[in-house]
């Protein structure tokens, strides 16, 4: 009878790993990258909701003794403190519901296709889908003091169909890299599938890649 092998030089199985599962993309496909806004339009907004606030309970303030008289005007000013309490409350409350929303905002690129799902509100979704065989350009583009310091930007995906202008992603963070991200995607796209997108390039008449001249 031959000794049993420890127990501890058993091999183990290796964990498998889990795949990169989004709900709006297909299951089975191949998810290379999915791209977020940066965060510096958030920053955005908030700058712009406390600057409101500011400047509206300022006025207020300011303006109070003008209209109010002297026996009102302790009252008048408690009421308001707190009013102002209360709305700094609910623009938080907004405020985070806003940044929730911001962050649901993304590109999803696989094998064959992008993805882009953007929030209009709490109640509202968009969700459009490109082939990779319909593309004709991407680019970047970067303007401004603070997009070139805090590195965001526009990344745009061309075509010579209908959904043209339908997919610039804006405050896209480093757009440079994500698009030679892109570029490269496409491009492998084309070496696998050749004829898949001859026939689409065929149909948009796109020159150079398989559509007339």
């Amino acid at each position: 009878m031959q000794p049993t092998a420890p127990t501890s030089d058993i091999p183990k199985p290796n964990p498998q790993t889990e795949e990169i599962v989004d709900p709006e993309i297909p299951a089975g496909n191949h998810i290379i990258i999915i791209i977020r806004r940066h965060p510096f339009g958030l920053v955005v907004q908030y700058l712009g909701v406390m600057f409101g606030l500011g400047l509206s309970y300022g006025l207020v303030f300011l303006l109070l003794p003008s209209f109010a008289n002297a026996t009102t005007l302790q009252h008048t000013e408690m009421l308001l403190s707190i009013s102002a309490v209360v709305v700094a409350a609910f623009s938080a409350l907004i405020l985070l519901i806003g940044t929730a929303l911001y962050r649901q905002n993304r590109w999803v690129v696989t094998d064959d296709s992008i993805t882009q799902v953007l929030r209009n509100g709490i109640f509202g979704t968009l969700v459009s889908g490109l082939s990779m065989a319909n593309i004709e350009d991407i680019s970047s583009e970067q303007q401004g003091f603070f997009a070139q310091i805090f590195g965001f930007g526009t990344l745009k995906v061309e075509t010579a169909g209908e959904q043209a202008n339908k997919f610039h992603f804006q405050y896209c963070p480093k757009p440079e890299n994500y698009a030679k991200i892109l570029l490269d995607a496409r491009q492998r796209f084309i070496n696998e599938n050749p004829e898949v997108a001859k026939r689409a390039n065929d149909l948009l008449n796109v020159p150079g890649l398989g559509g007339q001249t």
